[in-house]
């Protein structure tokens, strides 16, 4: 069958094929994917990432099909391959956000939040404070290198990946787990809090019945404020080890999707 393409385009169209896994990756992927970054930024990105990768990983990139279909295949295979390992890291750092909301809900800015731009939602006075200390954490411990060298593993995991392969019933039970797992874990962040939180309001129930003079609603807002600032303080670096630890294990869960490939 007559080649799509002369061979001067074959490096060409391995970038490309190398661009196009990138560019599913760094879609979702914490700290690049942020819609403050402009498109043509992170579009300029990827692509010099690719350039550089491509050199790396050509041996394992195999072989370009010579038919429309089979390159179509190859970039649903590729772009499938990058937003996967990508929607394991989000879905980490939505975890971060969700505890971060739990903790700001008790602490009473439920109706006092902004608006997120990389959603659009409205969101707690607290997550942007949580976000930033988990980006610092993903790039002080070098996670973000890690994060290169598991998308760089990802060509000797994926050599013989079929489009079959994203049917897999391991890959689906993977992602269902992690995700289930990550909710119990911000459930378990943000833990603390409720129960300071919840045995403040025991107090204040009881002090209206002790005294039904005192107006234990005005009173409540600021010390549940005040509690919550405190736990945050008296608590923050097991906050910050359990961010760390998180996202250990978010790279753990990437190489144990790369397996089930």
């Amino acid at each position: 069958m007559t080649s799509l393409y002369p061979n001067d385009w074959m490096a060409y169209l391995g970038v490309f094929t190398v661009f196009v896994r990138v560019l599913g990756f760094f879609m979702l992927v914490p700290g690049f994917s942020h819609k403050t970054i402009p498109v043509n930024i992170r579009i300029l990105l990827c692509l010099s990432l690719s350039l550089a990768f491509y050199p790396i990983v050509k041996s394992s990139v195999g072989a370009i099909p010579g038919t429309w279909g089979g390159i179509v295949i190859l970039v649903l295979k590729e772009s499938g391959v990058g937003l996967l390992m990508g929607f394991i890291c989000y879905i980490t750092y939505e975890a971060i956000h969700l505890a971060a909301q739990i903790v700001g809900y008790q602490m009473g800015f439920g109706t006092a939040g902004l608006i997120d731009p990389q959603n659009q939602s409205n969101e707690s006075l607290l997550v942007p404070l949580h976000s930033w200390l988990a980006l610092l954490v993903l790039f002080t411990t070098d996670m973000h290198h890690h994060l290169l060298k598991l998308f760089l593993m990802s060509y000797v995991a994926t050599q013989k990946l079929q489009i079959e392969s994203f049917s897999n019933i391991e890959t689906f039970n993977l992602v269902v787990n992690v995700s289930g797992n990550l909710f119990a874990l911000a459930i378990q962040m943000g833990a603390p809090f409720t129960l300071m939180i919840l045995s403040c309001n025991l107090v204040m129930g009881v002090l209206s019945r002790l005294m039904p003079q005192l107006n234990v609603m005005l009173l409540s807002f600021p010390v549940t404020i005040l509690l919550g600032f405190c736990g945050l303080y008296l608590l923050a670096p097991e906050i910050l080890d359990f961010m760390a630890n998180l996202l250990q294990e978010m790279g753990q869960n990437c190489v144990l999707l790369l397996r089930t490939f």
